[in-house]
């Protein structure tokens, strides 16, 4: 990620004041929980996006800070609220807010966030980038209970997971990319290109997550290997395997996958299954496949060094480990 913040440094360490500023609470749980917050830092891979897209028209306004700190809110609020889902213990390498408070607590902090990135958002005075942030939020909760629904109904469809992995995790990454463009008045067809380009972004990156999944590192991940297949989750290496597979051997991943529980060796007969059946592979090369179109959507731009770092977070999103 120093390859994408680093010549946004001067923004990312205005960001990183604003977001402290912004976390403040005279509740004292509630300034406890956002201290600890704090340090589960993530990569800020959508502040950066807001601060790139704006400079990548040439253009400037310095709400484009706190729009960059309203995504992250609107984000963290859903990593907190995910953890509960998932019964999650751990985030980034240290226990989650759910693990070292309560659920409750989690819950409600989760809100909080929500509700403050929204006021956050609504103080720009931009009605055309408050609708963006406010549409990719009822996508974002949408691909959540969709996400649910899959794993419920072992749903194995392709469009089932592309439309979960938009609504659940491009739309605010495109929404990211949409409103920097937006409230420096860009014209209509960049705002529209870094849209596009955003949503492609984070197809991209759920693919990359997903195969990571089954190939990366616990340590690295902050949650064990195999953890998102461990809660249900139907994603594109599994399915991919599933439709490369002999009959017979689908079917008894399928017959595993409707069971209520399973034991350690399932789970260890599904991942080398996905291995086997090129699961990994034929999913890392979707990733690839969505990077290039991300790419592609950058061409209507002048060249420019937000432009180069734009084209390198592609690349980045695709090829990490964590």
């Amino acid at each position: 990620m120093d390859q994408l913040l680093g010549p946004i440094k001067k923004e990312i360490d205005l960001f990183e004041r604003r977001l402290d500023e912004m976390l403040q609470s005279d509740v004292e749980m509630v300034h406890q929980v956002a201290r600890y917050m704090a340090t589960l830092k993530g990569k800020r891979l959508r502040p950066a996006l807001v601060v790139l897209s704006a400079k990548a028209t040439g253009l400037w306004n310095g709400g484009i800070i706190d729009a960059g700190v309203g995504v992250e809110m609107i984000h963290a609020a859903t990593m907190v609220h995910d953890d509960v889902i998932d019964g999650a213990s751990t985030r980034r390498g240290k226990a989650s807010v759910n693990a070292k408070w309560d659920d409750h607590i989690a819950v409600l902090m989760g809100d909080f966030l929500l509700a403050r990135a929204l006021s956050i958002l609504v103080g720009l005075g931009n009605q055309r980038a408050l609708a963006v942030v406010s549409h990719a939020t009822e996508r974002l909760s949408q691909g959540e209970i969709y996400e649910f629904q899959i794993g419920l109904q072992g749903d194995t469809r392709e469009e089932s997971y592309f439309g979960m992995a938009g609504d659940k995790t491009a739309s605010l990454i495109s929404a990211s990319c949409k409103i920097g463009p937006l409230l420096v008045g860009a014209l209509d067809p960049v705002v529209d290109a870094l849209g596009a380009y955003g949503e492609f972004l984070g197809l991209a990156f759920q693919v990359a997550d997903d195969v990571l999944d089954y190939t990366g590192d616990a340590g690295a991940l902050g949650k064990p290997v195999g953890h998102d297949l461990r809660q249900g989750k139907i994603t594109l290496p599994l399915i991919r395997a599933l439709a490369a597979a002999p009959a017979e051997k689908r079917q008894r991943v399928e017959a595993l996958l409707r069971r209520q529980e399973n034991c350690e060796a399932d789970w260890r007969h599904i991942v080398s299954f996905v291995e086997e059946h090129g699961g990994v592979c034929s999913a890392s090369e979707a990733a690839h496949h969505f990077a290039a179109q991300a790419e592609k959507s950058l061409q209507i731009l002048e060249p420019s060094v937000a432009r180069s770092i734009l084209e390198t977070a592609v690349h980045l999103v695709v090829d990490r480990d964590s």
